[in-house]
């Protein structure tokens, strides 16, 4: 049986390959053999492999250097298994490679979850190595499972970012400028600061994509890069950058001086312009990586109540914020990787939501 990798040059992200490759016949006890059903590309995905060398990504799903995996989200189903617990048929969701198959060892079985413990993967973040079980049944609402894929990634990135900022009083800040204001991670932070009135909520955006940001109704007001003198300089305030734009970022510094109270660095969707700002006024940029306040909040609230949390919220913004969101599918390996190149190069509608289907899902 043969299946496919998409392979990205961990160099230059520009260069990539799809990669017949041979699925594995044989399991050593203990491993399982999941094909990948489906899966969502959105910007983080461009983040993963524009740092994959700095944060590790490439780790999770190892290749034949120079190349790399990207790592999705998504779901799969279990065809081969040598573990006594883990039945054929069963479904997962989690961290996947950009791939038709993957090799897996369960460890720390549960009926709702389990863990890979491959030992390769045994000391990267313990947020990338959980998976949830869903039984052999198709899905009740497929609908569900790609809102589940394009989203709940990100807004978990939403939901620790927001805590993070409000654990520390946003740092003395009364105004949050969201970079790349069209990426769902934004949104998502958007959403929940909307929630409190006593922050100012700026997204910065391109002048294709402001009137889209303002309809979602959670900014209090949109700007476009070139307008960044438009804000103002006397107001307290901290900058979320997920575009990783070295020019935004040092524009806004400069326009506000000691008035930058925090500098937060979380992606980089503008990765061809992601460079050192070099000196700036306000204060130093400090990225976050959300594995580490998720790791704080497991050892306060407990794995599964951090879990709950996240669902409640973003289930509620599904359910009444996300009438603008259409989905996409995709149903070919060349296609899948036509996409994450439009991705790449900027190159997709924020409204789209992108899910790339491998194989059915069947009961």
């Amino acid at each position: 049986m043969h299946g496919f990798e998409y392979h990205i040059d961990q160099s230059d992200i520009r260069t990539s390959t799809l990669c017949e490759c041979s699925v594995p016949a044989d399991l050593a006890p203990g491993e399982i053999l999941l094909a990948v059903e489906k899966f969502a590309l959105t910007a983080n995905n461009i983040t993963y492999a524009a740092t994959g060398g700095i944060i590790g990504y490439w780790q999770f799903f190892p290749a034949p250097k120079p190349w790399g995996i990207v790592p999705v989200w998504g779901f799969a189903r279990v065809i081969a298994s040598n573990a006594p617990e883990i039945a054929i048929g069963e479904r997962v969701y989690g961290f996947l490679p950009f791939a038709s198959h993957l090799v897996m060892r369960p460890d720390r079985i549960k009926p709702a979850s389990m863990v890979d413990g491959a030992a390769h993967r045994a000391a990267l973040p313990p947020i990338y190595n959980d998976y949830q079980r869903l039984g052999t049944k198709a899905p009740a609402s497929p609908l569900a499972e790609d809102i589940q894929m394009l989203f709940q990634p990100l807004f978990a990135t939403s939901f620790l970012l927001h805590d993070f900022f409000t654990q520390n009083d946003c740092f003395g800040a009364s105004t949050i400028i969201l970079g790349s204001a069209s990426s769902k991670t934004a949104m998502g932070v958007a959403r929940l600061f909307a929630q409190d009135k006593n922050i100012t909520i700026i997204g910065l955006t391109s002048a294709d994509n402001k009137d889209f940001v303002h309809g979602l109704g959670d900014y209090d007001q949109v700007i476009s890069y070139e307008d960044i003198s438009a804000l103002p300089a006397d107001t307290p305030s901290a900058y979320i950058d997920m575009s990783g734009n070295a020019a935004v970022k040092r524009a806004l510094h400069t326009h506000l001086g000691d008035n930058m109270r925090y500098s937060c660095a979380v992606g980089i969707s503008h990765w061809d312009k992601f460079e050192e700002p070099g000196p700036m006024p306000g204060a130093k940029p400090a990225f976050f990586f959300a594995p580490d306040q998720a790791l704080k909040r497991r050892k306060d609230w407990g794995g599964m109540e951090l879990q709950n949390r996240i669902s409640t919220q973003l289930q509620a913004w599904a359910k009444d914020g996300m009438n603008w969101l259409s989905i996409k599918n995709y149903s070919t390996a060349n296609e899948a990787a036509a996409l994450f190149a439009d991705l790449r190069d900027g190159n997709v509608d924020p409204k789209v939501g992108h899910v790339v289907t491998l194989m059915e899902t069947t009961s």
